[in-house]
């Protein structure tokens, strides 16, 4: 009996040193990453607002039939509140980014985007358009941020990972 308790407690021992190991290491890492990621996340903030005016223009130059039709976004209200929208996202990805809490995506206003860009009489299609084009940019600004050193490449390929697939879960919002 003895010998059954030694077993058991030094199998505990050894699984607490094991998660002890995991949680130490998965700490080391975000230190280590933890430089970088948050100049990725000040890069993207300071330069939320020419990355989503960028978007909106682009998505206007992409699309110059849709400037003559009823549907069309070039409109000064539909305009800002692309605008509003697109930094507001961009908002939202940095946070994500910092904290991986995906549950804020349930609980945000974002949910509720959609049924404002139809009442706006803007089409889908050219939001989720703007919401790439901000994806693509803010991707970018990662790799330009990023320090790509040997020892930063398999960050920076899991923070861009982490990127697309928010940036994903928000266009889904809008399907």
């Amino acid at each position: 009996m003895q010998n059954l308790k030694n077993k058991d407690s030094r199998n505990n021992q050894n699984l607490l040193s094991n998660l002890e190991k995991e949680e130490i290491d998965n700490i080391k890492e975000f230190i280590n990453t933890s430089n970088s990621r948050l100049d990725a996340i000040i890069s993207i903030t300071n330069n939320s607002h020419a990355i989503a005016a960028d978007a909106v223009t682009a998505m206007l130059c992409e699309n110059q039939d849709s400037l003559n039709s009823c549907h069309s976004v070039n409109t000064t209200n539909k305009m800002s509140v692309c605008l509003r929208d697109g930094e507001i996202i961009i908002r939202y990805i940095t946070y994500l980014l910092l904290t991986r809490e995906e549950k804020i995506l349930h609980h945000s206003c974002l949910k509720d985007l959609k049924n404002t860009y139809l009442a706006l009489g803007v089409p889908l299609d050219n939001a989720i358009r703007i919401i790439e084009l901000i994806r693509d940019a803010t991707i970018s600004d990662i790799k330009t941020t990023v320090d790509s050193e040997m020892n930063q490449k398999s960050f920076l390929y899991d923070l861009i990972k982490d990127t697309e697939l928010y940036f994903q879960k928000i266009i889904d919002l809008f399907k």
